[in-house]
């Protein structure tokens, strides 16, 4: 995103030319950034790893086929995230299966699939792949997803790689999964996984994560496993703020430099690092409304087109769509949701009169795909661009579509 002269761009286009076409609130995402964004991985990686974009971040297949046309595989984390992908395009040999709660149908499709892995997190699962490969009589390649009791000093909700976690396996559990699948004909373990959490910024706590599964990979070598890869999962942050973000250069060069005179190929699965910066959502200033002190621009996108600031209180950046020279003024951004928490942006300095447009930046990851129709709102519009040409990637939603799987 860019501004000339007063006015914000995405790429070549004026944000306001979006409005003026295909109305507000609507999504709107750069596939140059996109790319921009997964090179800073491709360049670093070795021939043999995999970069698994982290599908939950953001699932819309034109972004997805554009992933997979980059080269990229993909970490899922159910059975309709993988029916997106394959739709998409993807290479099944590039795609993981996550997730604790994977259902038999789930399972069964993932192994008729032949993808590369299936994430294991607890021993009933394990038991139910075992049960189903036969049935199947189809190998499966599965991963040991670890819980390294690692934390991330990050939002409660993002972190997924402390004790207390529903994610991954503790020791006991691996050693049991370990000595039952040891034999197996049709269940090989050759990988082992760590995701620790989301939004992190220092590089060497995954590095930590990254020595407890080498370390664990190792044990599993000497007990006959055919250990091929090391899942280090992803959650490299990006700046909303001022906060520091992830490094995917550094961290690749000490991932390398940790990993020398091993054979084990490396699977990261970032998401928000490569489509979270890509991403605006645009918005109307419907009113302006003074209430004692305060002031609050009302919107017309509420916490049902954007969830975050109200569920993980994130703060975004808000841009002005066109320069107006006016006073600043501070103003709560309020949606029209009847919740008093939805609210997107607190006090910021915005030069903006009612009827107005904003743009709520950085919001490609965890924006769209978490959005609902909560006050049977409808969900908006989303838009790709590359250059100066645009492509509806999401029609806006109807009312008949609001209702169609209830008459």
């Amino acid at each position: 995103m860019k501004e000339v002269e007063g006015r914000l761009f995405i790429e070549n286009i004026p944000v306001i030319d979006l409005v003026k076409e295909y109305g507000s609130p609507l999504f709107a995402y750069s596939s140059q950034e996109i790319k921009d964004n997964f090179q800073k991985y491709k360049r670093e990686i070795r021939n043999d790893d995999l970069i698994c974009y982290a599908v939950k971040a953001n699932s819309n297949l034109h972004i997805l086929r554009l992933l997979s046309e980059l080269g990229s595989g993909f970490d899922v984390v159910s059975g309709n995230e993988l029916r997106r992908c394959l739709l998409a395009g993807a290479d099944k040999n590039k795609i993981v299966f996550s997730g604790v709660a994977k259902s038999s149908e789930e399972l069964k499709y993932a192994i008729e699939s032949d993808i590369l892995s299936i994430n294991i997190e607890s021993l009933g699962e394990f038991k139910r792949i075992l049960e189903i490969s036969k049935q199947l009589n189809k190998t499966v390649n599965c991963a040991l997803r670890i819980n390294p009791d690692i934390t991330i000093g990050s939002h409660k909700y993002i972190e997924t790689g402390s004790k207390t976690s529903k994610f991954g396996l503790d020791d006991e559990s691996v050693t049991k999964i370990s000595e039952q699948a040891k034999g197996n004909e049709l269940v090989n373990i050759t990988t082992v996984a760590c995701h620790i959490g989301s939004q992190i910024s220092d590089e060497d706590l995954i590095l930590k994560s990254l020595d407890c599964i080498n370390e664990i990979a190792d044990k599993l070598l000497d007990d006959d496993h055919k250990i091929e890869f090391l899942d280090i999962g992803g959650g490299l942050g990006i700046q909303y703020k001022d906060e520091d973000k992830g490094d995917p250069k550094l961290l690749l060069e000490k991932v390398k430099d940790r990993l020398k005179g091993k054979n084990f190929k490396i699977i990261l699965e970032p998401g928000r690092s490569i489509i979270g910066t890509a991403g605006i959502l645009v918005t109307k200033v419907e009113y302006i409304k003074k209430a004692g002190d305060k002031k609050f621009a009302i919107i017309d996108a509420g916490m049902n087109d954007l969830i975050r600031p109200s569920l993980y209180q994130a703060w975004h950046r808000v841009k002005e769509v066109e320069q107006r020279e006016i006073e600043v003024e501070v103003y709560d951004l309020a949606g029209p949701v009847c919740e008093t928490g939805d609210i997107l942006a607190k006090e910021r300095e915005l030069k903006i009169l009612a009827d107005d447009y904003v743009a709520i930046m950085d919001v490609g990851a965890y924006g769209s795909v978490m959005t609902s129709n909560y006050n049977s709102r409808l969900r908006p519009i989303e838009l790709l661009v590359t250059g100066d040409k645009t492509q509806v990637i999401r029609k806006r939603e109807s009312f008949e579509d609001l209702i169609s799987l209830e008459t």
